[in-house]
């Protein structure tokens, strides 16, 4: 039974410590003063001092203005909604009880009374038994009589025996202990009634002041004035105290009922006995269970008193698990006792939680029922205990059940687990009754394909049929998701049975949300950070199927085949075809770079002929020529190009489409409107990635304007089939598409950094889904806010989980060391696609794990880089100077040893 003690007192709700009590008037809050010279009226209209009981209330001068002004009612309205939220709810559980007490006892003191009827009749003589007595000695006088008469002749005998006089009447024992038991049980029974009966009266006049009175203030002073009378009589007590009384009325008749079987039939009676002493045991137990176990549901209106005077005697505590490694004593009130044991922190209440989560995804079988608790997943994995909480159900230990015959001790001192152990796999589950594992299904792969489920109908219109009902399922599916897979220590997808499921999801909300394009009024760049991260994740895992690896390994065959390299020396041979074809690309580059400039220089329009014969004939600044040599010299790369065509493509279809909305990660090739050779040209495929570019069909779009500058030549300026506004319609457009311009122009061997985005592509991908990541927290427009700090860190860590597995590939290193330097800043300017100092310091903590111990040119890059970064920082910068050690500890100290008798030993 709950107790009415739960809420907390006025003073502690903010009372201002001496106020007075006096109840402020019910209009306007004023407070009524009480004295003798003024007492209260009567009811009646009259009044008498000499039986009245005056109150005096002690006012100090000045102190009619010392309460509080309407402004507090704000204030105390809190405390009157708490207190009136606490007390109907303590209150309706009262009435109930009351109720039924009323009824059972009604029906139970019926029933009592037949048995009464008869049973105390047996206190007294009875006439009926008194008559048959008298009439038997008559009959028996009166034949002893004859007998004598027809003996003798003599008409009157003079011998006739009389009959005893009737025995005193003497109750038997049995008889009246049975009649003790029975009307002691009635007179428990009628008063459980009446008690009853004056408990919901005084409920009744309890809960009045909700609704008599309001004006906050005022029922918050009359609420606690009750409350604490109430408390202060144990009124709870009392009222548990009520249902007891038919307990011990019910038990007082079954003990007559058997003292009362024993005088009529003995196997009725020994039958009978023996069920009452199991029910009684039952009871008995039922009485004590919650204090061997606070977790018992069995219990009775006595189980409060035993659960006190246990509590009094063993003074038992419960353990804190805080840094003071205190104890802290139970309460002598059962209901808030038990209370304090599910609530305080322990690893017994983490597997509670996580059985919780168990039972709820069980009994959860409904999308639509599902959908509310996928919804406040993330929620549940803000705090740390959270993510224990997760931890514990992820490895099983919400799987099972425990076993009540075993419960936790009461104040035992178990350890908490602080923190889930790194495991490279997923752990069996485990048995949270006996500790051993068991086989089943992985309750985190079970959540996992209940979630794929639910993702599969967010893009289905005929499960829901409204764009607004697909989005929220869709929104509330990405970020449990993410929140699930960020909070597992192991950084684990396993669990996800479809991230193609997934993917199709993403694609949907990256076309609803319009997260590439550019952001409209309302967009949340909270959500798309979300759906981000969680995007960079699912890539990172479709790529990672062998189809993308494959391709990628056949682009870097196809560079070595060009020298006739193959097997374990292919790697080799296409770093020297990359160092070939970047000598050809940039040079080719440079001179289209330049004739392009030439070519959109602004002129008037009758010098425009002379401008185009300056540049074909003879302009010092361009050199034609270069530009028709690349093309003709990177013949042999066609290969190479279908190749990278062919990853781009599988990339593409790989993940869905999800990569089209990442910026700059897959772009459209543009549209060219110039005339084209008839043959010996590659059309233009679907999909342009800056990060893999085919060079030789790059080099084709740039020598189109060489082409056509010597066609207008041959043909003549007025007689040239070339239509066109200006000069500048020659060139490529390519070379004004920012990516690729950032690709050519600021990558020193833009070929060489294809090759080892290749390479890592081919080993896992690690360093290529960091690009993607530094590229979307750099256009993310919410990368500072705390909430993108966790998921940016989060999805970091996710992505190089497995950073040992290709911490010796060289492409991966080299590759992690150029994007160093787009990390890392260059100034103090701070520009506004600067990355915010976290993920700095994050990446520099990486890059020290990565290429500790390593040796190259790469690392010596890397260490320049970091070195310079500590500089421009002005020489303070703790993880910079970390990863400085790790990537190059300083050297073992020398040591040297003197010759002679005091040899000593210097360090230095």
């Amino acid at each position: 039974m709950a107790s009415i003690a739960e809420v907390p007192t006025l003073e502690a709700r903010g009372q201002v410590p001496g106020e007075t009590s006096a109840t402020p008037d019910e209009k306007d809050g004023s407070p009524e003063r009480i004295s003798p010279a003024n007492p209260p009226a009567s009811d009646h209209g009259d009044s008498h001092p000499a039986d009245a009981r005056a109150v005096t209330v002690h006012v100090e001068p000045g102190d009619a203005a010392q309460d509080y002004d309407e402004r507090a009612a704000k204030f105390w309205s809190v405390y009157v909604d708490e207190a009136e939220s606490h007390d109907k709810a303590l209150i309706e559980t009262w009435k109930d009880d009351m109720e039924g007490v009323i009824i059972f006892a009604g029906l139970y003191s019926a029933s009592l009374t037949a048995f009464l009827a008869e049973s105390y009749q047996n206190l007294q003589p009875d006439p009926v038994q008194d008559n048959v007595y008298w009439t038997r000695q008559s009959v028996r006088l009166l034949a002893q009589i004859s007998a004598q008469l027809a003996a003798s002749g003599s008409p009157v005998p003079s011998n006739v025996d009389f009959p005893p006089e009737i025995a005193p009447f003497h109750a038997t024992s049995s008889d009246v202990r049975v009649n003790v038991y029975w009307f002691m049980s009635l007179i428990f029974s009628l008063t459980a009634a009446l008690a009853a009966t004056i408990v919901q009266q005084w409920v009744r006049d309890y809960m009045h002041v909700f609704q008599r009175y309001n004006h906050p203030l005022k029922r918050a002073r009359i609420r606690q004035f009750l409350f604490e009378g109430a408390d202060g009589w144990y009124m709870s007590v009392v009222v548990d105290g009520v249902p007891a009384l038919i307990h011990v009325s019910l038990f007082l008749f079954f003990i007559g009922l058997a003292d009362f079987l024993f005088n009529i039939n003995t196997p009725t009676a020994i039958t009978s006995t023996i069920l009452i002493v199991i029910c009684a045991f039952l009871y008995i137990w039922s009485v004590i269970a919650p204090v061997h176990d606070p977790q018992s549901p069995y219990q009775s209106p006595l189980s409060g008193i035993c659960w006190l005077l246990y509590q009094k005697i063993r003074r038992r505590t419960r353990p804190v698990y805080r840094p003071s490694s205190s104890q802290k004593r139970i309460s002598s009130n059962m209901t808030d006792g038990r209370v304090q044991l599910a609530m305080d922190e322990s690893g017994e209440r983490k597997k509670r939680d996580a059985r919780a989560i168990h039972w709820v995804i069980d009994n959860l079988t409904e999308d639509s029922e599902l959908e509310p608790f996928v919804l406040g997943i993330p929620g549940s994995l803000h705090s740390k205990w959270g993510k224990m909480v997760w931890e514990a159900f992820a490895v099983g230990e919400g799987s099972g059940r425990t076993n009540p015959h075993t419960p936790e001790p009461i104040g035992a001192t178990s350890e908490m687990v602080v923190a889930s152990p790194h495991s490279p796999g997923r752990p069996a589950i485990q048995s949270t009754a006996t500790g051993t594992p068991t086989r089943g299904e992985d309750p985190l792969k079970a959540l996992g394909s209940r979630i794929t489920r639910l993702f599969k109908t967010c893009t289905d219109p005929g499960i829901l049929p409204t764009e607004e009902e697909r989005r929220k399922r869709a929104r509330a599916c990405v970020d449990a998701a993410l929140s699930l897979v960020l909070s597992m220590e192991d950084h684990n997808w396993d669990w996800f049975a479809e991230p193609e499921i997934v993917a199709q999801t993403l694609t949907y909300l990256g076309d609803v949300e319009r997260i590439r394009a550019p952001p409209p009024i309302g967009f949340d760049s909270i959500f798309a950070v979300r759906w981000t991260c969680l995007s960079i994740i699912s890539v990172h895992k479709m790529l990672q199927t062998s189809s993308v690896p494959d391709a990628a390994q056949r682009v870097i065959t196809s560079l070595a085949l060009v020298r006739g390299e193959r097997g374990a020396n292919t790697d080799d041979a296409a770093v020297k075809t990359a160092g070939i074809i970047d000598q050809c690309f940039k040079s080719g580059w440079e001179s289209a770079d330049i004739l392009d400039r030439e070519l959109n220089r602004e002129v008037e329009a009758d010098k425009v002929e002379e401008l185009f014969e300056e540049i074909v004939t003879g302009n010092k600044k361009v050199d034609v020529a270069e530009l028709e040599y690349t093309w003709n010299i990177l013949g042999w790369a066609q290969d190479t190009d279908e190749s990278i065509i062919s990853l781009v493509r599988t990339m593409v279809h790989a993940t869905s489409g999800i990569l089209n909305h990442f910026p700059g990660v897959v772009l459209p090739w543009l549209p060219d409107r110039r005339r084209q050779p008839d043959k010996g040209v590659r059309a233009i495929p679907t999909h342009l990635m800056p990060q893999f570019i085919p060079p030789r069909l790059l080099t084709q779009r740039l020598w189109i304007c060489t082409w056509a500058l010597r066609n207008i030549a041959q043909a003549g300026w007025g007689n040239s089939s070339f239509q066109m506004k200006t000069l500048g319609e020659l060139s490529a457009p390519e070379l004004h598409v920012p990516e690729i311009r950032a690709l050519m122009s600021e990558t020193p061997a833009p070929m060489k950094t294809q090759l080892w985005r290749l390479q890592d592509l081919r080993d896992g991908g690690l360093v290529y889904m960091l690009e993607l990541l530094i590229a979307a927290i750099r256009a993310s427009k919410a990368a500072s806010h705390h909430s993108s700090r966790e998921q940016f860190l989060g999805t970091f860590d996710n992505v190089t989980s497995e950073w040992e597995r290709h911490q010796h590939a060289q492409g991966t290193q080299r590759l992690l060391v150029n994007l160093l330097r787009q990390v890392l800043p260059e100034n103090n300017d701070a520009p506004s696609d600067e990355l915010p100092p976290y993920i700095i310091d994050h990446f520099l903590s990486f890059i020290g794990k990565v290429l500790a111990g390593k040796k190259g040119s790469h690392v010596n890059d890397a260490k320049s880089l970091i070195e310079a970064y500590v500089e421009l920082r002005g020489g303070s910068h703790e993880v910079a100077h970390k990863a400085l050690l790790a990537i190059s500890p300083p050297p073992p100290p020398k040591t040297k040893r003197h010759r002679g008798s005091n040899a000593r030993t210097v360090t230095t």
